[in-house]
């Protein structure tokens, strides 16, 4: 992950000292690393290596993750679940119900299971609701993770039960030095 070491650094630590919150808040504009420090959380936490080298990107848990195919490590997309859920870019009960559930069993293949919302702001006011019983008795073993663009979207009660992480954009320089650093881009195709 580029940038964003306060996030990544607290997020290392309550790794290293096994002090997690249930729920965390990554908010940011589009496009600025939420998804990526999810997935880099959800390999954390069900990482096999020593938890100093935690996520370790090599055991079968981390690769499983970064493919999608790991069993407890659900991401809950608005777009990607219309069809199944029937529903128009927003995140229904039925799909926080499913969510509740699946949250009630052990984790099947890793430590924890992990919920990601890819845009938590397009909870439905009804799935909001039930959302929140899940935050206030969250089941051992269960880390969710909410993304969103705009945290003025959801509601306070949600956000106040999360640690929210607020991610900038990069400065210019931070961003210039990494696509030098990118094999084959030359000084001049990382200004443009």
């Amino acid at each position: 992950v580029v940038g964003h070491q306060s996030a990544v650094s607290l997020l290392a630590r309550g790794l290293e000292n096994e002090s997690l919150a249930h729920a965390y808040l990554l908010v940011g504009p589009p496009q600025i690393g939420k998804m990526t420090i999810a997935i880099n959380l959800s390999q954390g936490v069900n990482c096999l290596a020593n938890l100093i080298d935690r996520p370790c990107g090599k055991c079968n848990q981390c690769l499983r993750i970064a493919q999608g195919l790991h069993a407890d490590v659900q991401v809950v997309d608005a777009q990607r679940d219309a069809a199944e859920y029937g529903l128009k870019k927003t995140i229904g009960i039925k799909q926080v119900e499913d969510i509740h559930h699946s949250a009630t069993l052990k984790p099947f293949e890793g430590r924890y299971r992990v919920f990601i919302f890819r845009e938590a702001s397009q909870l439905s006011e009804e799935a909001a609701n039930a959302f929140l019983k899940l935050l206030e008795e969250p089941p051992d073993s269960v880390l969710m993770v909410l993304l969103t663009s705009n945290p003025d979207l959801l509601p306070d009660t949600i956000v106040s039960r999360c640690h929210q992480l607020n991610l900038n954009p990069l400065p210019s320089d931070v961003i210039y030095r990494e696509l030098q650093n990118i094999p084959g881009v030359s000084p001049v195709g990382a200004m443009e």
